[in-house]
């Protein structure tokens, strides 16, 4: 008998104790919580932005004064040599590596590069400067690179060489295009462009336009015009523009007539270009060109992984 009570009063210290463990990990998970909630909101609170993204993590940082960014991309564990997933493997998962940066006196970090983007894409805006990553920084010298080379001699497979790999440079240009004709211009979003890729204004005249860098053999047909036109039922634009460095099918041109699109070939381009381009002095690469956008992390992504996780 009073082995079973020894017994029964042991198994209630153990629960007891496995109760007390459970509350105390409970209270410190909870505690964690609470205390990233309030850095998070401290954080926005004093560089002016209205939140973080949910898998943010802020800590103290000594790098006190040091505005920049460190982006790290997921990998495979087992890859192929193009990156992609080696599917002899049964078990291979997906490496998450964090990403970091530091402003103030504060560290972030997440295992979503986006986030990071994002948030470094958030202070810019609202006046923080960031010191441009090691991917900006070749980004920007790439554009340059173009531009000196349009400025100097602009043919269209020229331009379909330097852009056709990247159509948000090419969207750049023509706005650019479209602002020295006295423009104000808006480059929407890649991931969520309404259907075009440059809001124009004029006074009260509005416009929309998609920005197409084709090879000549790649005609614009008659989807492509209906898309735009489709997108104008949200824009309620006054003008609809299609720019293409190649040429449009008959039935584009008939259609885009009856829709009142102005439809600009690239021989149209060419004149644009020459009219209102670059002159050597005058290249230079804006901040919302070489900012890193999610599509350019397609550089540095494996195919598999961005198709999945960032489209």
């Amino acid at each position: 008998m009073q082995t079973i009570l020894f017994a029964e009063e042991n198994i209630i210290i153990i629960a007891k104790w496995c109760i007390t463990v459970i509350v105390c990990a409970v209270a410190l998970i909870m505690l964690r919580i609470i205390v990233q909630a309030v850095r998070k909101y401290r954080f926005c609170k004093r560089y002016g932005i209205a939140e973080l993204p949910a898998s943010i993590k802020i800590k103290g940082s000594k790098m006190n004064g040091v505005n920049a960014f460190e982006l790290q991309y997921p990998f495979w564990c087992h890859e192929k040599k193009d990156g992609t997933a080696d599917k002899r493997y049964t078990r291979n998962p997906i490496v998450w590596p964090k990403s970091y940066l530091w402003i103030g006196s504060n560290v972030l970090s997440s295992r979503k590069p986006t986030a990071i983007l994002n948030t470094v894409a958030a202070l810019r805006k609202a006046g923080v400067p960031v010191e441009l990553s090691e991917e900006e920084e070749k980004k920007r010298r790439r554009i340059a690179k173009k531009k000196k080379a349009l400025s100097i001699d602009a043919t269209l497979q020229r331009i379909v060489d330097m852009y056709s790999e990247h159509p948000t440079e090419f969207e750049q240009v023509c706005a650019e295009l479209f602002k020295k004709m006295g423009y104000v211009c808006y480059v929407t979003p890649k991931t969520n462009d309404g259907g075009f890729d440059i809001f124009l204004q004029k006074g009260k005249e509005t416009g929309i336009v998609e920005c197409k860098c084709y090879g000549k053999k790649h005609r614009v047909g008659r989807p492509e015009i209906q898309k735009l036109v489709g997108a104008n039922v949200i824009a309620e634009a006054q003008n609809l523009l299609f720019v293409t460095t190649s040429d449009f099918t008959p039935e584009a041109q008939i259609y885009a007539e009856k829709s009142g699109v102005t439809l600009i070939s690239g021989q149209d381009f060419l004149k644009m270009l020459q009219e209102f381009g670059y002159s050597q002095e005058e290249v230079c690469v804006q901040p919302e060109e070489w900012q890193l956008d999610i599509y350019d992390l397609k550089d540095y992504i494996p195919k598999d992984i961005y198709q999945s996780y960032f489209e």
